[in-house]
């Protein structure tokens, strides 16, 4: 009869617990009522209720359990309103308590596949890499799909403001012509523009939904727009064509930008090898000849290189990330 290793069952069982978790996780918002979930969005987007702290009675058991306990961890923490914030920039339909969840199983996963890959004899350094991927990796995965999605709606916004002048121009009103952005644009810039119309005829003024926008997606230039709007409507004047000239004061900005990226784009390119190269080398000689780079954690020496190493690599990101990191 084949025996395994211990600590490839202990893996494998981990990793069969942590994609478990993981798929209840992932179906306990789809099994949410339509209803509550439009409800729960209004509430959330326009700040008049708390989220309701228990789940749907139609997730099953063990998904409601176990988001209910996510739910009572993050309640008190000070991190939670950002995070509710970061995952409505991201557009992810979770609440704090599914995405601690997708965490905890993210940190087991990653433990078990560390456990597994590197082996029985670098069992405490695949626990701790284990760890430290999964305890980075959704933050990092969150921060991606935030940026990638902050970054599509200030492309979208120059086209946008052409499209409400145009409106504006034709006779429309101003929040007749932002209903006609919601409607017609591409997103994310059309879920944005619906929300703020949404908190506009809830009662909110136009200029104040526009700033919530704009301080939700953290972009300079829909604080720009929104405060052109603003005086604008103060002090009178037309107001598409101040649009208009705001349109294409972004669009040269945006060419800008990517002419930067362009031109930077091999150093930025040269630094992720750099940076990415150290630590290849060290996974592949972790395979190929554990016992010499075994020395770098059990001789003086080696805690002590490996420390400078970790100083040198840290000094070489910022400075690499100062040359290649462009203000425009």
């Amino acid at each position: 009869m084949t025996s395994y290793p211990p600590l490839l069952l202990v893996g494998a069982g981990a990793l069969f617990v942590g994609v478990f978790v993981f798929v209840v996780a992932l179906a306990a918002p789809t099994l949410r009522r339509r209803g509550a979930t439009r409800a729960m969005a209004i509430e959330q987007y326009i700040g008049l209720a708390q989220r309701q702290d228990e789940p749907d009675g139609r997730v099953g058991g063990l998904a409601e359990e176990i988001v209910a306990f996510g739910e009572r961890v993050m309640r008190d923490r000070d991190s939670t309103p950002r995070l509710v914030a970061r995952l409505q920039q991201a557009d992810l339909p979770l609440r704090p308590g599914e995405w601690w969840v997708l965490r905890v199983v993210a940190v087991v996963v990653g433990v078990a596949a560390g456990l597994v890959l590197l082996g029985e004899r670098a069992r405490l350094l695949g626990l701790l890499l284990g760890l430290l991927v999964g305890l980075l990796g959704p933050a990092l995965v969150l921060r991606v799909l935030v940026r990638r999605r902050v970054k599509a709606f200030e492309r979208l916004l120059p086209e946008v403001l052409m499209l409400v002048a145009s409106s504006l121009s034709t006779g429309f009103s101003l929040l007749q012509a932002l209903d006609g952005v919601a409607r017609d644009a591409a997103e994310p810039a059309a879920k944005e523009f619906g929300r703020a119309l949404a908190e506009t005829r809830l009662g909110t003024d136009v200029e104040v939904s526009l700033q919530s926008m704009a301080k939700r997606m953290e972009s300079r230039n829909m604080e720009w727009t929104a405060m052109a709007i603003q005086i604008q409507r103060t002090v009178g004047g037309n107001l598409a064509e101040t649009l208009r000239t705001t349109a294409a004061t972004l669009r040269e900005r945006e060419m800008l930008k990517r002419q930067v990226i362009a031109l930077s784009a091999e150093g930025k390119m040269s630094a992720y090898i750099l940076v990415g190269l150290p630590f290849g080398i060290f996974l592949f000689l972790l395979r190929a000849n554990y016992d010499y780079v075994a020395l770098l954690w059990t001789r003086p020496l080696g805690l002590l290189m490996l420390a400078v190493g970790a100083v040198s690599l840290g000094i070489g990101i910022a400075w690499m990330r100062s040359i290649t990191n462009l203000k425009v």
